[in-house]
């Protein structure tokens, strides 16, 4: 039975329409674009995400940027959020994008980066990284 529940809530995540652009944008999952980023303690990450909507409006009402958005990276050691900033979306796509610092003490190891919109029905993005302790992204 969890096996299937599983299944439904992944279909229902991917179940979204293709992204287009101005008022016929649909409310399709959006991804975390990784600029020169410097995935270690004290380093930095860049990064570009679209489509950060407060209201979802794909049937014809219009679409409005998030006014609460968070970039954090989780530690998989911890499993606590660190919060990196709190952009405000730019432009016709709703987009953040920028380089946020990583703090000296973030641990080693496997981590999640997450850009999120926690108003309305909001949207969001997370991507599994790395952060070393060499330096390397």
């Amino acid at each position: 039975m969890t096996g299937m529940v599983v299944v439904l809530l992944v279909g229902a995540a991917l179940s979204g329409c293709a992204v287009q652009a101005g008022a016929a944008a649909s409310c399709a999952g959006t991804s975390i674009d990784l600029g020169d980023s410097d995935l270690r303690p004290g380093g930095t990450v860049d990064l570009h995400v679209d489509w950060l909507y407060r209201d979802c409006e794909d049937t014809g009402g219009t679409f409005r940027a998030s006014d609460d958005v968070t970039v954090t990276i989780t530690p998989a050691s911890t499993g606590d959020p660190v919060l990196l900033g709190r952009p405000t979306p730019q432009g016709e796509q709703f987009t953040v994008a920028g380089r946020f610092d990583l703090p000296d003490d973030l641990p080693v190891g496997d981590a999640v980066l997450a850009v999120t919109s926690h108003d309305g029905e909001g949207s969001g993005a997370s991507l599994p990284v790395t952060i070393s302790a060499d330096g390397a992204s």
